[in-house]
């Protein structure tokens, strides 16, 4: 059973152009939550369990506004 296909595309230079630019922005954006939840795993191996701060998806997705203003383009 074929559950994906490749599809090759050709992009405008513009396109192109854009496309790069999108996923140059989605590689800042998951390095950036990675980086968070590093930080707070780091953070979290020295406290005890019950003082122990956790991050959800929930909640960075809540800050990515935030992000976007912060960082605009």
């Amino acid at each position: 059973m074929k559950l994906t296909q490749k599809i090759r595309i050709n992009p405008s230079k513009k396109q192109e152009h854009l496309l790069w630019k999108l996923s140059e922005k989605c590689r800042l954006i998951y390095n950036f939550a990675l980086a968070e939840r590093i930080e707070i795993y780091q953070q979290n191996k020295r406290t005890s369990k019950e003082k122990r701060h956790y991050i959800t998806y929930s909640s960075q997705s809540r800050a990515l506004p935030i992000l976007k203003e912060k960082y605009p383009e």
